[in-house]
């Protein structure tokens, strides 16, 4: 339970209230103010109400407690086999310093991991994935980061598709990474224009001076609309179970139209279109699009580009 994302935060929310009453803060309104911002709405009155009629015998009438000690929250076994599953991955380095991941590491030398990256089968991963362990990468990744946190712009060295080079300032705005590309890049705005940055192509990057950004919405972003694709999905080979699959991670519903033929909607970003079309395409006849006519023209498009390339 105490691994749990849900129940972990009654413990901690109670954890809060406790040290505010050690050291003197504590009255009615911060203890409800704690519980308000930390645990969740049906539990507002439920925690507050126990911890003042003495219910749960923590905090006394004058909110002052005979607790001691600084309230913690001792790692179970299973979180700390987790950790090490984290520390495990060729990924960790990105966001933790190697002065810390190698103490992470001592600490949880004698502990079982609880799982690893032979543990799970991606079967349409690509192989090229970002170099993890490259030095010059693990800097821009967390220039680029820090940048977002602070809300600042960078300045970026970049290589091109085409090898061209390009020395630019940009505003980040978030980082995502592509499981099926094996890649984290960068959404950001360029001469105010939405721009999409792969990190590996960075060659240097850096902090700006006195350069604070207001705060990015989606809104900010012109190109980064939401939109959506509907399909036809004919249910054989398991067909509707591997669509499914592939398309796990975007917002979707399905509606069964027959016995073996189903209509499947997809909510997508605007900047994942390219790869949405190649997984469309990789279905091959089992799998029909239905609207909008632009996501249909892609299609085509693609399938042209391919046909020409065959007959070459």
């Amino acid at each position: 339970m105490l691994f749990s994302e849900i129940y972990s935060a009654y413990y901690n929310t109670v954890a809060s209230i406790i040290s505010c009453s050690q050291q003197g803060k504590l009255d009615s309104d911060l203890l409800f103010k704690i519980v308000k911002e930390s645990a969740f709405p049906e539990s507002f009155m439920t925690i507050g109400s126990a911890l003042e009629t003495g219910k749960w015998p923590l905090i006394k009438k004058d909110y002052s407690t005979n607790i001691q000690n600084i309230p913690t929250m001792p790692l179970s076994v299973l979180q700390k086999r987790w950790l090490k599953a984290l520390c495990n991955d060729k990924r960790i380095r990105l966001f933790v310093s190697d002065e810390v991941l190698e103490c992470l590491k001592n600490q949880l030398q004698d502990v079982e991991v609880l799982f690893n990256e032979n543990d799970y089968y991606l079967y349409d991963k690509y192989s090229d994935g970002d170099p993890y362990d490259d030095p010059d990468y693990i800097k821009n990744f967390r220039t680029a980061l820090e940048a977002i946190h602070q809300k600042k712009t960078i300045s970026v060295e970049y290589t091109g598709r085409f090898g061209q080079q390009k020395r630019f300032i940009c505003a980040p705005y978030k980082i995502e990474y592509s499981e099926k590309d094996d890649k984290f890049r960068i959404i950001s705005k360029v001469r105010n224009r939405h721009s999409i940055l792969n990190i590996a192509r960075i060659n240097s990057c850096e902090l700006t001076e006195n350069s604070k950004v207001d705060d990015l919405s989606e809104d900010d972003l012109p190109d980064n609309r939401r939109t959506s694709v509907t399909l036809e999905i004919y249910d054989e080979r398991k067909a509707m179970e591997r669509v499914m699959l592939a398309f796990a991670h975007f917002e979707k519903s399905a509606v069964q139209i027959s016995d073996d033929v189903y209509r499947l909607t997809l909510n997508y970003d605007s900047f994942d279109e390219t790869e949405l079309v190649v997984r469309v395409l990789s279905f091959g006849p089992m799998v029909k699009v239905l609207e909008p006519e632009s996501f249909r023209n892609l299609i085509q498009e693609r399938i042209s580009k391919q046909i020409e390339l065959m007959n070459n």
